[in-house]
């Protein structure tokens, strides 16, 4: 079980991630002059939820974040980043890596 200080933690990640996320869904919706209603339309959401996302009120799920992404004539790009202070160990020794050709061991 984490302890609190690593709750705290990641609270603190996943608060920051919802901001970066509702900065560039309002970002770029701002830059197509569309309103909250607008957008909400073209992602097949109501307009609460709009506001919601772009208050980083929570964490949207991919589902949302594809239907946004799609509305607003982007990509949703989902990148895993080695951290530098990282909490995960080296991968086991049996387990398959991917490559560009696929998966290898």
């Amino acid at each position: 079980m984490p302890s609190k200080q690593q709750q705290e933690s990641d609270e603190l990640d996943d608060r920051d991630l919802a901001y970066r996320i509702a900065q560039a869904v309002f970002d770029r919706r701002t830059e197509l002059g569309w309103s909250q209603k607008q957008l909400a339309e073209a992602a097949g959401m109501r307009q609460p939820h709009v506001s919601r996302l772009e208050a980083a009120r929570n964490l949207p799920s991919l589902d949302v974040l594809s239907r946004v992404a799609e509305a607003l004539g982007t990509d949703l790009t989902v990148c895993l980043v080695p951290r530098t202070t990282g909490h995960a160990s080296a991968p086991a020794a049996s387990a398959p890596r991917r490559t560009a050709e696929g998966v290898s061991r």
